[in-house]
């Protein structure tokens, strides 16, 4: 298996990734020393370092990295910086020739079975440092990972508007999880299942915003973050299946196979997922919990009169003239509101999916079956 592990660093970025052949990437260092947390996970060599951009919360562990393994190839942005944290790292990579240097222009790079795809950049002196982060496709078969730095606004419309954001098992929040590291356009490119935040606890920017914990919410990502669990791993499988751990406990299973229908007319396949723990109170906010079909297929399927049940049998039958568009998603939220082409609302004004575990059954406008999803 791909082990993608989010160090647990602070105010800061660091994650390490583990090819099933042996090979290593790190991506960023955080902003202190990682050597022992590394060398717990088993690392004595790296393959590949990358230094995202120069702030110090992303490349102060670095120099310590340089200074005590060996390290194969180096890649950064190219863009300097006037810190001491930047110069001593630039000293240290000076003093280590045998470490290849590599240039961040679009490329694939291979580790071992994993393919590392390289974005292509603002050009320098367009932008700030966060938005010229290097930003990473790391894929092991049908399971991919978005890691892209700070990635602001400006970079991630970059790189909607250039077409490079793949569908998303797995995606690193750019920014820490602020308000400014998400786009609704990057979100729907990117469709991701699970989404890592990685922030310090009680860090002074107020990370992650709840407007970003919203969106990914929204997205019908599961969201995981370092300031609560610590360090986050994610095994992902090459058929797209993943585990994901903290503090020494698997805490969620999923993939390629979860909630997919077996095929209706013309091989069209639907997927439907739950987001059943709604942030608060559950009772207090309907809304904030809700149930996503999305569609697989390559056609638009009509979906007036279909119904769709939890466990309990509280109901919500979708509308005359409902659509489920080709790759897109509907939304069915618990509580009220007003209806549009995307979401749909129960109307009730208590919570309706089990946080614990339920049953999520969509009927066609025969009554027959289409899908059920346990959880």
């Amino acid at each position: 298996m791909l082990q993608v592990t989010f160090l647990d660093v602070g105010q800061g970025d660091a994650v390490l990734i583990q090819a099933p052949g042996g090979q290593v990437a790190l991506i960023d260092a955080g902003p202190d020393d990682v050597v022992a947390t590394l060398r717990g996970f088993g690392v004595n060599e790296i393959d590949l370092a990358v230094a995202t951009h120069p702030h110090a919360d992303h490349i102060g562990g670095m120099l310590g990295v340089i200074e005590t393994f060996p390290v194969r190839f180096y890649m950064d942005n190219g863009q300097p910086h006037t810190t001491p944290t930047y110069r001593r790292l630039m000293a240290a990579l000076d003093a280590r020739p045998e470490i290849t240097y590599l240039e961040a222009s679009p490329r694939t790079l291979t580790l071992g079975e994993v393919e590392i795809e390289v974005l292509p950049l603002l050009p320098p002196g367009t932008t700030g440092l966060n938005d010229r982060s290097i930003a990473l496709v790391v894929r092991y078969g049908s399971f991919t990972a978005f890691l892209s730095g700070d990635s602001e606004v400006r970079q991630l419309t970059h790189l909607v508007g250039r077409g490079v954001v793949p569908r998303t098992t797995l995606l690193k929040a750019p920014h820490h999880g602020a308000s400014n590291g998400f786009t609704w356009e990057f979100l729907d490119a990117a469709r991701p299942r699970l989404v890592v935040i990685s922030a310090g606890r009680d860090n002074p920017y107020g990370h992650p915003k709840p407007a970003a914990l919203r969106a990914f919410q929204a997205s019908g990502a599961t969201v995981f973050r370092t300031d609560r669990h610590g360090h986050v791993a994610v095994a992902g499988r090459r058929n797209g299946d993943y585990e994901v751990a903290y503090g020494g406990q698997v805490a969620l299973e999923g993939g390629a196979a979860d909630a997919i229908s077996p095929g209706a007319s013309g091989g069209a396949g639907i997927r439907l997922r739950v987001q059943a723990d709604a942030p608060g109170d559950d009772h207090r906010n309907p809304n904030g919990e809700y149930a996503i079909v999305e569609s697989l297929a390559s056609e638009d399927r009509e979906i007036g009169g279909w119904t769709l049940c939890d466990r309990a049998n509280h109901c919500f039958t979708f509308p005359a003239g409902a659509v489920l568009a080709a790759g897109g998603r509907l939304f069915v939220h618990t509580g009220s509101g007003s209806a549009d082409d995307t979401r749909y609302y129960m109307g009730r004004r208590q919570a309706v999916w089990n946080n614990g575990g339920d049953t999520a059954t969509l009927y066609d406008s025969t009554g027959a079956v289409v899908l059920v999803f346990d959880y």
